[in-house]
């Protein structure tokens, strides 16, 4: 028989389109994180404008919205889980825009302060019913080849929603920044429309019809005959993950009924669950109390404190395009030289640049200098801090920052995926507003030097901490992952692939062929070829 071929093109342009229609939804989540730094300097009246506002913030009110969505987002974290395990990904990805939406809106015709405050808590909603679908929906869809290069395309798109928000303040006054923002959510419930439900969901609720047309449709639009080895190993992969406990290590078909609710709760207290939670967890905790994630809803006053010698709003722009091209780079570098080894170079980066933005403050600014009152006159010419916030925008961003949302999207077990995904999301969004909310109080306490000290300490602590504990899953099949956090020692950083033994090469060489182009072709095809 003739072989059929499929180009790599071909195969991977459909799981490409379906990533960014579902990165859409990250681009709203960049813009939601950042709309704080550009509407608190005009209201808190840290910079001039030429707009009348008809309210103002003082400081604490201000570090109340910089930080309240933050706390907020948690809520929508733990219950986007359990809402996307029985509607799907594809549905809670276009049901999770509805807060952002109303959001938008109320801050367009904000007339209070009480008004930016609901704005905020439905923003930090949306963004928190957002998380599980995200994370759930690119690990499920994506051939092992290209998930980690896919998965990393969600912080390139985190980082555009950066740069367009930080350009919308500098251009636009705020309130036509939120109307601009609208259209985002707007353009993504119309995107998700066109894109397939995963065929591992799909599968796990026995739409079995349903399951091999999505898999045909992301493996290239192909028949039916060119995915039917894969869906056999999705079946087998749904199989056992949905078997009970006791008949996890048998061949025999459960017979058992479904988990219940106490059982489902059980499985996120298993160690194949609790490891990688810790780990990524972790990851998050360093995150968010080094680099500039404290910072980012005061940059532009920082900047302004700081004495930069460019205007502090397009400052704060050209931190976002370095987030940006440093999110690309990732994207590209994870393929090369794994997450391990990209994380710890950002994170040692991190570290030295902190560390010396410390010693500009210490020596160079008046004591008690706060970035939360106006200056007209900084001593010094400005540009070492320039050039250690861009470095440090860029280094952080290379890894440390988009590397833990990479990890989120496959160390989880299937049985306690969307869950565990929106559990540790939500205690990220916990230390978002931890570090948010504190950065007043530690300003004022520390000083400039001492907050920069203090993550550049958090920073050192994290490099040591990786170094033992963060393994390599790039490259690695979610089933291997899962073997690995059930099964080795926590400090082991490599993991192992699964043993080829006689009975399985052929389908390893049946998936190396898909990979190479054999795809379309059916049994007899292949075995002309092996």
């Amino acid at each position: 028989m003739e072989e059929c071929k499929v180009s790599k093109f071909r195969m991977y342009l459909p799981q490409i389109l379906a990533t960014t229609a579902k990165n859409l939804l990250v681009i709203d989540i960049g813009l939601a994180a950042t709309f704080p730094t550009i509407a608190i300097p005009p209201l808190l009246g840290t910079i001039d404008t030429h707009q009348d506002e008809v309210f103002q913030f003082t400081a604490e009110e201000a570090s109340w919205f910089g930080s309240l969505a933050f706390i907020c987002t948690p809520i929508g974290s733990l219950l986007s889980g359990w809402v996307t395990e029985p509607i799907g990904r594809k549905n809670a990805m276009i049901i999770v825009n509805i807060p952002h939406i109303a959001a938008w809106l109320i801050l367009y015709f904000a007339t209070s302060v009480a008004e930016m405050y609901l704005a905020a808590i439905l923003l930090g909603l949306g963004t928190g019913f957002m998380d599980a679908p995200i994370i759930t929906y690119v690990g499920e869809i994506c051939q092992p080849s290209i998930r980690g290069i896919l998965i990393s395309c969600a912080g390139v798109a985190a980082t555009l929603g950066f740069f367009i928000g930080y350009l919308l303040g500098t251009i636009v006054p705020w309130r036509q920044a939120a109307l601009v923002c609208l259209t985002v959510p707007l353009l993504t419930v119309i995107a998700i429309c066109f894109v397939p439900e995963t065929p591992l969901w799909l599968l796990s609720r026995g739409r079995e019809k349903q399951a091999r047309k999505s898999l045909q449709w992301l493996r290239g639009w192909v028949k039916p005959e060119a995915v039917e080895q894969e869906f056999l190993e999705l079946q087998r992969y749904t199989i056992n993950s949905n078997r009970c406990n006791p008949c996890q290590k048998s061949d025999q078909t459960c017979t058992h009924p479904p988990p219940t609710l106490i059982e489902k709760m059980k499985e996120l207290i298993r160690k194949r669950t609790l490891k990688p939670v810790f780990v990524v967890t972790m990851f998050f905790i360093f995150c968010q109390f080094s680099g500039m994630s404290g910072m980012r809803p005061y940059l532009v006053q920082i900047f302004q404190a700081y004495g930069i010698p460019v205007n502090p709003n397009w400052a704060a722009v050209i931190t976002a395009l370095l987030k940006f091209l440093a999110n690309i780079l990732c994207a590209v570098g994870v393929k090369i030289v794994g997450k391990r080894v990209i994380s710890l170079v950002s994170i040692a980066g991190t570290a030295i640049c902190s560390i010396a933005l410390g010693f500009y403050a210490n020596i160079v600014l008046p004591y008690g200098w706060s970035s939360f009152d106006k200056h007209t006159e900084v001593p010094g010419d400005g540009i070492f801090p320039m050039v250690m916030f861009f470095a440090l925008s860029f280094i952080t961003s290379v890894g440390m920052t988009p590397v833990p949302w990479m990890l989120l999207s496959e160390v989880f077990p299937f049985k306690a995926r969307a869950t565990s995904a929106g559990m540790v999301a939500a205690l990220y969004y916990v230390m978002i507003f931890t570090s948010t909310k504190t950065y007043l109080n530690l300003e004022r306490g520390l000083g400039l030097d001492g907050i920069s000290w203090l993550y550049g300490a958090v920073a050192i602590l994290a490099f040591l901490f990786f170094y033992f504990f963060l393994p390599e899953t790039e490259n690695c099949s979610l089933e291997d992952i899962e073997i690995h956090f059930s099964t080795q020692k926590l400090t082991n950083i490599t993991i192992k692939k699964k043993s080829i033994t006689d009975s399985n090469i052929v389908e390893r060489k049946r998936e190396q062929a898909v990979e190479n182009g054999l795809n379309g072709c059916d049994n007899k095809a292949f075995s002309d070829k092996y």
